[in-house]
């Protein structure tokens, strides 16, 4: 059991984070100009009053009877407008309650309050407003994204010299060209006669994986008979074993593995695949099996990759004064992450917990001679001329249009947080959790999930602490997954009673999330399993302090007032 002392926050470290939080999330106009503006003035100034979600509209002036009108808005106005934007009554209510990330109580899923720089340099993006598709309409912005690049090939192992990277629109699309990368590079004849030409083949990925994992692979045509969904284990990693039984059914049948899609980071509970056993991996099998082309390994690290700020940090000397229960976990999260290095890509969401604003996506290669494969013939691209084609990713890239924003965003806040202050958001983050998770286990009717997971996402579960006294133990007898009556039962019973507490409790202290699928079953001898729902809050705001926590605490159970059943502990 954890010591209470060992949550204790340094002061040296709270001195850190509350500098970060004074330069980069103050909204203040005295250090970023643009917040003087009396729009942006008026956003901050309402959010800034932190007025639960449930209560902003009546308290907004005017709210209700402004959202009656912006919800019958169906024409553009004849005139032109005889008042500036700033005034527009309906922007200005929609800047104002469009949902407040700034929040301390909003941790609600993988989205962190944007900082000001980045805020301010997405700004000069837009202003700016290059297309990247294609040199001569980008000009210098091709060597800001570039540049971002290298950076973050440094910041991971990757030669910066020979790896390459595309700022897209989102972490799905940097999925997608990870999947299309494998593809191509294994099924060279799928780009000009569709998947399936070259022969046989299976997708791999995890269970656990985010959803684009297979949405994506509809996008491309991909029969989802051919996906093989790797189990995972109770802390919702890739089970290395199973994938090491799938791929040798694979390659013992001749049939192709473009593609192995790890997760490090998933977005409920923070599991996190290991690399470096994966490639060793799939390195032995080919050469085992004589593997020509080798399947290639994209890692989704859209929600985890800035746990990479740690590969080369002190743990020993610990400058920042990271408190005692978050160091160890930590340390070996850095070592992991370390491990990106192998991966043939992987993708990046600076709008995650890189506190840039939507959306700043990119997607990291290892070596740029892979976006060869991607490549379509020069004859299709007449529009653009012949000598410059070259210059940008114009024939490998998915878009027609790529935005600069997410890439002037993303230089501001590295060049401007820095690696020591990324360092200090992100511990404050997972002290936060760890603080979380301790008050949680001192509570009746509290089981934590994927317990071996310290990141920021926390997911549990709630049983009635009336019938219920081992949470644990009925945690464990709701694993063993069977067709019984007496087990569904269970089951709905504990869910429905989760789902009521968390209905009535509202919003207070921290605004959470309910999931669908915080667990899974152990697996029958069918390899089926049952999803198992529960809550999630997730520690990434720059803003959430202990404060919150403590309020949310006690309003746990909420005011569920549940019949007594007469089987205690549930039989």
């Amino acid at each position: 059991m954890l010591r209470s002392d060992n949550h204790e926050i340094d002061p040296r470290f709270a001195r850190g984070i509350e500098e970060v939080r004074r330069r980069f999330f103050s909204r203040d106009p005295g250090q970023w100009a643009p917040f003087s503006d009396p729009l942006l003035r008026h956003l901050v100034d309402d959010r800034q009053r932190h007025i639960p979600r449930a209560d902003r509209l009546d308290n907004y002036s005017n709210g209700p009877a402004l959202l009656r009108q912006l919800r019958d808005l169906d024409r553009i106005p004849l005139d032109t407008a005889s008042v500036p934007a700033h005034e527009d009554p309906l922007l200005r209510l929609t800047a104002a309650l469009s949902k407040n990330w700034e929040d301390p109580s909003s941790v609600e899923n993988v989205i962190g309050s944007p900082s000001d720089p980045a805020i301010y340099g997405t700004m000069a993006g837009v202003m700016a407003n290059p297309n990247l598709l294609y040199s001569e309409y980008a000009e210098l912005a091709v060597d800001l994204e570039a540049a971002i690049v290298r950076m973050m090939a440094s910041l991971i192992g990757y030669d910066p010299q020979q790896a390459t990277g595309i700022f897209t629109g989102g972490g799905t699309f940097c999925n997608l060209y990870g999947y299309l990368l494998g593809i191509r590079k294994s099924l060279p004849n799928a780009r000009k006669l569709g998947i399936g030409s070259d022969g046989d083949y299976r997708i791999v990925n995890s269970i656990g994986g985010h959803y684009s994992n297979i949405t994506n692979l509809s996008l491309l045509g991909v029969d989802s008979r051919k996906t093989i969904r790797i189990r995972i284990t109770d802390n919702n990693e890739m089970d290395i074993a199973d994938l090491e039984r799938q791929m040798r059914a694979c390659f013992q049948l001749g049939c192709v593995v473009p593609v192995i899609m790890l997760t490090m980071g998933t977005t409920d509970t923070f599991g996190v695949d290991r690399v470096k056993p994966v490639v060793d991996l799939r390195d032995r099998l080919c050469a085992e099996y004589a593997i020509k082309v080798k399947p290639h390994i994209h890692v989704d690290s859209a929600v985890g990759w800035p746990i990479a700020f740690f590969i080369d940090y002190d743990f020993d000397a610990n400058p920042l004064r990271i408190n005692h229960a978050t160091v160890p976990s930590l340390l070996r999260y850095a070592r992991h992450f370390a491990e990106l290095r192998y991966a043939d890509s992987f993708t990046i969401d600076f709008h995650k917990w890189g506190y840039v604003p939507y959306t700043s996506s990119l997607v990291m290669i290892r070596d740029r001679r892979d976006l060869d494969a991607l490549a379509h013939d020069f004859e299709n691209f007449s529009y653009f001329e012949q000598g410059m084609q070259s210059e940008t990713h114009l024939h490998s890239t998915i878009e027609c249009s790529r935005s600069a924003t997410g890439v002037f965003g993303a230089y501001t806040a590295l060049t401007q947080i820095g690696i020591e202050g990324y360092r200090t958001l992100i511990a404050n983050c997972l002290q936060n959790a760890n603080y979380f998770r301790y008050e949680l286990a001192k509570r009746p009717g509290v089981k934590t999930v994927a317990p071996g997971n310290f990141g920021p996402s926390v997911g549990f579960r709630l049983y009635n602490p009336e019938i219920v006294h081992d949470p644990e133990g009925e945690f464990e007898k709701e694993l063993r997954f069977t067709e019984d009556s007496a087990w569904e039962e269970r089951l709905r019973r504990n869910s429905a009673y989760h789902r009521s507490a968390f209905q009535s409790r509202g919003k207070k202290g921290l605004y959470t999330n309910w999931v669908d699928f915080i667990a899974h079953t152990n697996y029958d001898g069918l390899g089926r399993f049952r999803r198992i729902p529960g809550e999630k809050a997730v520690f990434m705001n720059p803003l959430t302090t202990y404060r919150q926590i403590d309020e949310f605490i006690p309003q746990l159970h909420g005011p569920v007032r549940s019949g007594r059943d007469s089987t205690p502990d549930g039989g």
